[in-house]
């Protein structure tokens, strides 16, 4: 990439991130925009979807170029492309590639779930009768969970991706469900969350979940990585941790008439 005023002094900054975002600064220059910011994270949204620059603070979504930067600079509008991003005075250039994806795990037991946890912050958001259908793998749940709740990413959102990401390892249907969330997301949730959410469809999580689920597969260390989990945001954690928990527990499919 050629770098033209303001970015021809920009400081080269290291950044980890998946195969997929990586390829996601190729291709001629173009502009994203902020949608979202803060000094931890900027999220960008260009044709190609949403991307976000992390600081070291920020939580490490898969659609993030992760970063050591302690804050971020302010601005409203980036340069993608030619394997870079610049983000005001950065040039964000991948030099790690990380592994997004949560490995196929098989099946985990329902009792490997820390059974006092209280998930009382993301459940006091959210419709009961939705969340017991999601339990059962009802894709009907979908429309009354999309945006439903507090924060950047709606608890309802965080809960459908716990769920997806958990029902992706351990081998449970979820087809109805994943093809919903790809059919509604983008016009009943925000960007950022949506974009989330298709990542949670292709198995891709924050390193927490991941880190979870690993646990609760071998028995070991699940309340340390549960409370890892519950620390991410006011309710994110909280309600990809109820997306687990629901997945483990899931029922047989309703049977109709």
């Amino acid at each position: 990439m050629t770098l033209a005023p303001p970015f021809a002094t920009a400081t080269e900054t290291a950044a980890a991130a998946s195969t997929r975002v990586r390829d996601r600064l190729d291709g001629p220059d173009r502009e994203a925009r902020v949608i979202a910011s803060g000094p931890h994270a900027v999220y960008l949204q260009d044709a190609g979807g949403v991307l976000a620059v992390l600081g070291r603070y920020a939580a490490a979504v898969p659609c993030g170029l992760r970063t050591q930067v302690e804050q971020l600079p302010p601005t409203d509008a980036a340069v993608i492309g030619g394997g870079h991003c610049l983000l005001g005075n950065l040039d964000v250039v991948v030099r790690r590639v990380v592994d997004t994806r949560v490995p196929s795990l098989g099946p985990i037991a329902a009792n490997a779930w820390p059974c006092d946890t209280d998930l009382e912050a993301a459940t006091c958001e959210l419709p009961a009768d939705a969340l017991q259908r999601l339990g059962e793998g009802d894709a009907g749940a979908v429309g009354d969970l999309l945006g439903r709740g507090s924060g950047l990413t709606p608890t309802g959102d965080d809960v459908l991706a716990g769920w997806l990401v958990t029902a992706g390892a351990t081998g449970l249907d979820h087809a109805g469900v994943a093809s919903a969330v790809a059919v509604h997301a983008p016009s009943r949730t925000t960007a950022i969350s949506a974009a989330l959410l298709h990542a949670a469809v292709r198995g891709e999580a924050i390193p927490q979940l991941r880190i979870l689920l690993l646990a609760l597969r071998s028995g070991t260390a699940v309340p340390q990585a549960l409370r890892r989990l519950l620390a991410v945001g006011h309710t994110s954690g909280a309600g990809l941790a109820l997306g687990v928990r629901l997945a483990l527990h899931q029922a047989p499919p309703r049977r109709h008439p």
